[in-house]
């Protein structure tokens, strides 16, 4: 479409680029690739493509919310498309998109996840809403990880349905979902020392709990079987890295009284009472039937 310039993120060689890129060709104008560190051999294979152009970026990237909203300029037409290198725009979408363009600022477009190739369904993994195309002018995004943009204007929440979603080729094994957590978990700590924010083993607990809790009983986690389990327990570990990180920037130091105790009686008391509260659910579910 005339309207739509698409912009990708990239770095190294991902795997699923070219199917990111094939997806699009036939929705967007243009699609501008910023390399923050792509390899050479995929960089010539881009190039054969008439409708990319690059833009490189000489600086170390740690998650791309620090260059969103700078990237946005690169655009030349008045909407724009944010897609990361594993993510593929399917038909249907693209359908109901062009029948709607006109009519909306941005769209939030919901996104399927693929985690250790399965489709997780629950734990706050689906729908898992992205706003992802939107008019240049009406959508901003601060440099801070895991941000929200700011946006103004009249938007579109597209149907939670699987075909109308952007398929999100996400972590393949263990070792892409560790690296990229340890890297966000370095760079949101040091996000915290720089804005000189106090960071405690309490705060570490309420956050890692509430993250296993919300994620494994009240959003269903479990219905993933050991992917939801696997799943939810790496998202409570991820807030023990940022502390650790944390704890590093500061030579290891603290006057906290760290209690381990405290973090697992809690567990425990919400667990169950999560257990309990699921079990008696299903018994009144199944006297309704």
């Amino acid at each position: 479409m005339e309207k739509i310039t698409a912009i990708i993120v990239a770095k190294n060689h991902p795997p699923y680029i070219l199917k990111t890129i094939s997806s699009i060709e036939d929705f967007v104008k243009e699609i501008v690739i910023v390399d923050i560190g792509i390899d050479n051999k995929l960089i010539n294979t881009l190039k054969k493509n008439k409708k990319i152009s690059i833009h490189k970026i000489n600086k170390d990237i740690q998650y791309v919310e620090l260059i969103r909203e700078k990237v946005k300029n690169l655009a030349k037409t008045e909407y724009i498309l944010f897609l990361d290198p594993d993510e593929v725009i399917q038909p249907k979408l693209k359908t109901l998109i062009k029948s709607n363009l006109n009519n909306y600022d941005y769209f939030k477009i919901p996104r399927k996840n693929i985690i250790f190739d399965k489709w997780i369904k629950h734990s706050r993994w689906w729908p898992d809403y992205q706003i992802r195309l939107f008019k240049k002018d009406k959508v901003f995004w601060p440099e801070i990880i895991h941000s929200q943009p700011k946006i103004i204007g009249k938007g579109l929440e597209i149907e939670a349905d699987e075909n109308l979603a952007i398929i999100h080729y996400n972590y393949q094994n263990l070792d892409q979902y560790l690296e990229k957590a340890q890297r966000y978990a370095k760079s949101e700590a040091q996000q915290l020392i720089k804005e000189d924010k106090i960071f405690t083993f309490k705060d570490v607990i309420n956050k890692a709990l509430n993250e296993f809790i919300s994620r494994y009983f009240a959003d269903l986690g479990y219905k993933d079987g050991i992917h939801g389990f696997i799943l939810s327990f790496l998202q409570m570990f991820y807030y023990f890295l940022v502390y650790f990180y944390y704890l590093e920037s500061k030579k290891f130091t603290t006057d906290e009284n760290i209690n381990p105790k405290e973090y697992f009686k809690q567990g425990l008391k919400q667990s169950l009472h999560w257990e309990t509260n699921k079990s008696l659910k299903e018994k009144i579910v199944k006297k309704i039937l």
